[in-house]
């Protein structure tokens, strides 16, 4: 069992165990042995479990108290030596791993998740982890999965992990076996001998009381984005699951007078970077446009924090089900003539955001594909396409202007579903909205509106002027599509056809290709 326990340790373990849960059982323990007891249980080391420590762990849940059957999983944090997870109970771990990809899956029984922790991810690079994706796998039972995709060229991944709960803290530990598993005290002067986690990428050679200058950044061809200091930095790193910004926080530092950015191309996968002196820190956001990710890499040089952008990467259609955090692949611009047209194609709507909901049917849902399928009639007739979101991910109304203004799209078309109050049922049609006084948007919002009402035989409710953001705020012509209404029975039915996606998609497209021509594109 290499770094596991070996069989000696185990038949000491269960013994022990025993004896601590025959006190409890006759009212006899004290906290530190029930303490003591629920260290000792949740010790987990992969690849062999005694079936005594297994039935030891079943009987734990029945007889100790201290063992919630509502278990709540409120947050995650990496340390140099794993991950300290703050629950407000002990739960019982189950640990596989698996192969082809290498992963470890560790499942917290009864156990639910915060509700900002669902789907996120948290970088790791370190331990031969290279991240660790989090869900709730199941509700009934509850279970939350923490997924640990491993990199197989590191020695570390081999590596056994285990878990340990610490009741003084509400604290679990889940750290490799040859790792000491360490954790925050809630009163450091009760125990000021315990170790506090080691700051996460903290440099070995000695760090400076100076604050270090933040200098430059740089962003290769290939991806690669360089935060440059004068002196050794340490610094952590999260993701923002709702903005989808990775964030780092560089501590110790200030941002340089002199410093350098990088030029973000048209059609760059980095949205924007953001430097923000907070304190004594300094906070850098990087917010890349949907379908992309940050991660971090191997450091090479202490004054250098190195991170990689690329695209999400697609479940493979054989592996086991895990949690669904990785959104499908972005769809890249197409090499088409951008002199042909540049089209922002914007599914309304995604992530938390469900839109419209009625009939069984979340706007989210349709408009998606619908935008999807927008965009490859377009690139066929030669436009070079951009999507807003090419996933379920919510996106504030803001980026996906942003979006438009930084390629200098010609055209930017919104697709949304409509609703209305319980007892409209009986409404129906299609919408086509344009920014109020914008007399290019009303045009190409006539011809988009009149191939929908020609190709789908659905009910003309007019072209309007409204003040929507994402029309008004864009200074491209910009139009919003209101492909039907979902608490219309009929309509919501045809919304969620996939042949009534393609029949819309292809002639939004039309009314679009009509426009590009008549003003000489």
């Amino acid at each position: 069992m290499g770094n596991a326990l070996d069989q000696k340790s185990i038949k000491n373990l269960a013994v022990r165990s025993s004896q601590l849960l025959d006190l409890y059982a006759h009212g006899r323990t004290t906290l530190r042995y029930r303490q003591l007891a629920v260290g000792i249980l949740m010790t987990v080391a992969t690849g062999y479990i005694s079936p005594v420590v297994g039935a030891l762990q079943a009987q734990s849940i029945n007889n100790i108290s201290n063992l919630s059957s509502k278990v709540q999983l409120n947050s995650i944090r990496a340390t140099n030596n794993g991950l300290m997870l703050t629950v407000n109970a002990n739960p019982q771990i189950r640990i596989q791993r698996e192969d082809n990809p290498d992963r470890l899956i560790v499942d917290l029984q009864n156990t639910n998740l915060a509700q900002q922790l669902h789907q996120s991810t948290l970088p790791m690079n370190r331990l031969g982890i290279k991240q660790v994706r989090v869900a709730q796998f199941q509700n009934n039972p509850a279970i939350a999965r923490l997924v640990f995709d491993l990199d197989s060229s590191d020695p570390n991944s081999k590596v056994a992990w285990q878990g340990q709960y610490i009741a003084a803290t509400s604290t679990l530990l889940l750290t490799p076996s040859n790792q000491t598993a360490q954790a925050i005290p809630i009163n450091p002067s009760v125990n000021p001998n315990l170790s506090l986690p080691r700051p996460i990428n903290t440099p070995s050679s000695p760090i400076s009381s100076a604050p270090a200058a933040i200098e430059r950044l740089s962003f290769s061809s290939t991806g690669q984005l360089i935060v440059s200091a004068n002196q050794p930095v340490s610094y952590r790193a999260n993701v923002d699951p709702t903005s989808g910004t990775y964030n780092l926080t560089v501590a110790n530092a200030r941002i340089s007078p002199n410093l350098q950015r990088p030029s973000l191309a048209a059609n760059s996968p980095i949205e924007r970077i953001r430097l923000t002196q907070v304190g004594n820190s300094v906070e850098i956001g990087i917010k890349t446009i949907a379908g992309w990710q940050v991660r971090e890499t191997q450091r090479l040089n202490n004054q250098q924090i190195q991170l990689q952008v690329s695209l999400n990467s697609v479940v493979p259609n054989n592996q086991t089900p895990l949690p669904n955090n990785n959104p499908v692949n972005q769809t890249v611009p197409n090499t088409g003539d951008r002199r042909r047209g540049v089209i922002v194609v914007d599914a309304g709507h995604g992530g938390r955001d469900p839109g419209a909901v009625a009939n069984g049917i979340y706007e989210k849902n349709v408009v998606l594909p619908i935008s999807l399928n927008l965009g490859q009639a377009l690139q066929a007739m030669g436009y070079t396409v951009y999507y807003t979101r090419t996933n379920d991910v919510e996106i504030d109304l803001e980026p996906r202007v942003a979006l438009a203004e930084r390629i200098r799209a010609d055209v930017f078309v919104s697709v949304h579903a409509n609703a209305l109050a319980p007892g409209n049922s009986g409404i129906s049609g299609i919408e086509t909205y344009h920014s109020r006084n914008s007399t290019v948007g009303k045009e190409l919002a006539s011809y988009v509106h009149s191939q929908i009402i020609s190709a789908t035989g659905a009910r003309d409710r007019s072209v309007r002027g409204a003040g929507f953001y994402v029309i008004a705020k864009t200074s491209m012509p910009a139009i919003l599509v209101e492909t039907g209404f979902v608490t219309n029975p009929t309509e919501a039915r045809n919304l969620s056809n996939p042949n009534y996606q393609k029949q819309m998609a292809d002639a939004i497209a039309r009314g679009i290709d009509q426009f590009m021509r008549v003003r000489g594109r």
